[in-house]
């Protein structure tokens, strides 16, 4: 067993397997990051991303199923609003997009499999 300690994870821009390299860029500009916890313990990948007001994640997909959990701000999840403590679960291969709300977002996302990008 380990703890993960928030305050001694970096913060980096968001670039994942698939992801454009330029597009992780402008995000990573507007304020887009995250803290990777854990990565492969016991078969958990975890991290928590910030987004900036406004910014739009367009429709994508995993190949493995992912819990999302808002911490703090909101967030329009396909359409669905979302607030702090609010979670969904999202099923490997599901298409979704969201779009941070006017005081920015705060998520934890929880997959079992290692971060990767497929256009939604």
């Amino acid at each position: 067993m380990r703890v993960y300690r928030f305050d001694e994870a970096e913060w980096h821009v968001p670039v994942a397997e698939g992801t454009d390299p330029q597009a992780a860029a402008e995000a990573g500009r507007k304020g887009t990051r995250r803290r990777f916890l854990a990565q492969g313990d016991n078969g958990f990948y975890a991290q928590v991303v910030e987004m900036p007001p406004g910014f739009e994640a367009p429709a994508h997909s995993h190949s493995h199923a992912e819990v999302f959990m808002v911490l703090e701000g909101s967030c329009t999840m396909n359409g669905d609003p979302m607030g702090p403590q609010d979670m969904t679960v999202v099923p490997a291969g599901a298409s979704y997009g969201f779009t941070a709300g006017p005081e920015g977002l705060r998520f934890l996302v929880v997959r079992t499999g290692e971060a990767s990008y497929a256009g939604g």
